[in-house]
């Protein structure tokens, strides 16, 4: 990159396309990254299933009328959510593991639909309804990609400039003085359902017949996004504390673009619980996250300093919170044969 077109970067004066564009490269100033999570301020009581339930599958249709997810889903930016193991670290999932599930080149075609009703949408800022067109169309000065760029697994996601794609992603411009003020990195997930309604945890329980008596809340804390209206996530820790009580540790999520802007997860108020367990059966308390993980692609359209377009599909698992729900997780009282 030159000089020159470096200054014309750090400047602004570049016409706006080629700025969006450039969010690629390192040398675009007023650029900063998602800021620091915060704590959600106390919300509603912990939400507790209404009866006790014998089989995961009844369990499963209860909260599908409750806290409903979609077959598939999308959001903006990079996932907060994406899984992990136990220590924290993102579970790297191959092409293989979700080729099989779904087409890279179909969840491209996805990622640019979902764009351009985003871009459509005038509840969005105008900064980012041009940031979702880039995702869709490109730039309009820019030499269009002969093909997409699918990567073998998770952690395969280097783009044009040494970036990563969690860094390029999560990039907004934050210079006032610049056509692009506002815009965000022009990038997508797109999945399609794997696991409704995931575990976070559960009690040891009691076998015969007695009573069990939790309590359970969940803290959330929400990754503040610069750009308002993007992508947004952030982390749940469910706890629960009572006769035999263990928890999953702290979880990641990401919001649906269907819910980004209206419904934000809440902290909750510590709940009492209470299972009755008869003779025979084995009773235990668990926590069900509300949503589902879905199998897909971070896609991403990059620009290189040759002024070179590059749709890269990364392969990815994220969790993503059920769009009407305010509430991160619903315990459920179980009863088993003993």
């Amino acid at each position: 990159m030159s000089t020159q077109l470096q200054a014309e970067l750090v400047s602004g004066r570049r016409k706006s396309s080629v700025v969006a564009g450039a969010l690629a490269t390192a040398f675009l100033t007023g650029i900063s990254l998602i800021g620091t999570p915060a704590f959600a301020d106390d919300g509603q009581p912990a939400k507790v299933a209404d009866g006790t339930y014998e089989s995961d599958q009844d369990v499963l249709a209860a909260m599908e009328k409750t806290d409903p997810v979609n077959a598939s889903e999308s959001s903006m930016g990079y996932p907060a959510g994406l899984d992990k193991d136990k220590d924290g670290n993102v579970k790297v999932f191959t092409l293989a593991d979700v080729q099989s599930k779904y087409d890279p080149e179909q969840a491209v075609k996805d990622a640019q639909t979902a764009a351009t009703q985003y871009a459509a949408d005038e509840k969005h800022s105008a900064p980012l309804r041009e940031s979702a067109k880039h995702l869709a169309d490109g730039w309009s000065d820019a030499t269009k990609p002969g093909g997409t760029e699918i990567r073998q697994n998770t952690k395969d996601n280097a783009l044009s400039g040494g970036q990563s794609a969690e860094q390029y992603c999560n990039m907004t411009n934050t210079d006032s003085q610049s056509p692009s003020y506002g815009q965000a990195a022009p990038c997508m997930f797109v999945g399609k359902v794997d696991e409704k309604y995931p575990q976070r945890g559960a009690s040891d329980g009691l076998t015969g017949e007695g009573k069990l008596t939790y309590k359970v809340t969940a803290s959330v804390a929400d990754e503040q996004s610069t750009t308002e209206g993007w992508q947004v996530g952030g982390k749940i820790t469910p706890t629960i504390s009572g006769d035999g009580a263990s928890v999953g540790g702290e979880a990641s999520f990401t919001y649906s673009y269907s819910s980004t802007s209206t419904t934000k997860v809440q902290n909750t108020r510590e709940s009492d619980v209470e299972i009755s367990v008869p003779p025979g059966k084995k009773g235990y308390l668990e926590g069900r996250a509300n949503g589902a993980t879905y199998t897909g692609y971070i896609v991403v359209r990059d620009l290189d300093s040759s002024n070179q377009e590059h749709v890269v599909a990364i392969p990815a698992r994220v969790f993503i919170q059920a769009p009407g729900s305010s509430s991160s997780v619903t315990w459920v009282k179980r009863l088993t044969a003993a």
